[in-house]
C-alpha cells in the first residue's frame, strides 16, 4: 500500500528514526565536528548532535500515529543494547564515527522492513533503512578533499561506548530545517519478537 496522490490540505514531512549517543560521547563527537571545520577549513561538518540513523522516510502527518504505533511495538520487542564505536571511516563523501556493534537493532529494523514499508512509502519517495550504522562527522565531501583530510583521520584512534536505551523519531516539513522530536521510544525488551506478517496484527 502506496499513497498514491497528494491530499489538499495535508503536509508532506521528512522523518528520521535514530538513536542518540549518551552526553558524554555526544560531547566527543561534537569536539570531532570543530576540530574537523577548524583544521581542514571545509564547510562540511555537521556541527550539531550526533547521531545514528536507523531509517529516514517522507510520508503525509495523516499517517503519523500510525507510524508511530507500529514503532511502538518495535521497540517494546528490544531490549536495551551496547553500541561500541571504534575509529573513523569513509564513505567516499562522507567522514564518520565507525560503529563496530549495536545489537539487533539493525537486524531487527531489516527482517521487518517489508512489513514497514507499506506505511512508509509515498509516490517520489522511497524509504531509506540505514545497513552501515555509523555517526557522520562530515558529508558532501569531493574526491579531492576526502583525499586530503582520510590519512589524518584514518590514523586517529578512538573508541567509546553507551548503553542504547531508546530510539527517537524526528520530522520536519519537506524541504525545511531543522528536525522537531516526534515521539521516543524505549527499548523494553518486554514482548515476543514478531514473526514473519505480525506486525499489523
Amino acid at each position: 500500500m502506496s499513497v498514491l496522490f497528494q491530499n489538499p490540505g495535508f503536509h508532506l514531512y521528512e522523518y528520521l528514526l535514530i538513536i542518540e549517543p549518551v552526553a558524554a560521547v555526544q560531547k566527543q563527537i561534537r569536539a570531532f565536528k570543530e576540530y574537523f571545520k577548524r583544521s581542514h577549513r571545509y564547510p562540511n561538518a555537521i556541527v550539531s548532535k550526533g547521531h545514528i540513523t536507523l531509517m529516514r522516510f517522507v510520508q503525509y502527518d495523516t499517517y503519523e500515529k500510525q507510524i508511530i504505533r507500529q514503532l511502538q511495538q518495535l521497540a517494546a520487542a528490544i531490549k536495551p543494547f551496547n553500541v561500541e564505536l571504534q575509529g573513523f571511516g569513509s564513505f567516499g563523501h562522507t567522514l564518520f564515527v565507525d560503529v563496530k556493534s549495536a545489537g539487533d537493532i539493525f537486524e531487527q529494523m531489516s527482517l521487518h522492513r517489508n512489513e514497514l514499508r507499506p506505511l512508509l512509502n509515498t509516490k517520489g519517495f522511497t524509504p531509506y533503512f540505514v545497513s552501515k550504522p555509523h555517526v557522520t562527522i562530515a558529508r558532501n565531501l569531493t574526491p579531492s578533499q576526502t583525499e586530503a583530510i582520510w590519512p589524518v583521520w584514518n590514523r586517529t584512534r578512538y573508541h567509546d561506548s553507551f548503553q542504547a536505551k531508546s530510539m527517537i523519531l524526528l520530522k520536519r516539513k519537506k524541504g525545511t530545517s531543522p528536525y522537531s522530536v516526534v515521539h521516543k521510544f524505549n527499548f523494553l525488551g518486554i514482548l515476543p519478537r514478531f514473526t514473519q506478517g505480525n506486525l499489523f496484527a
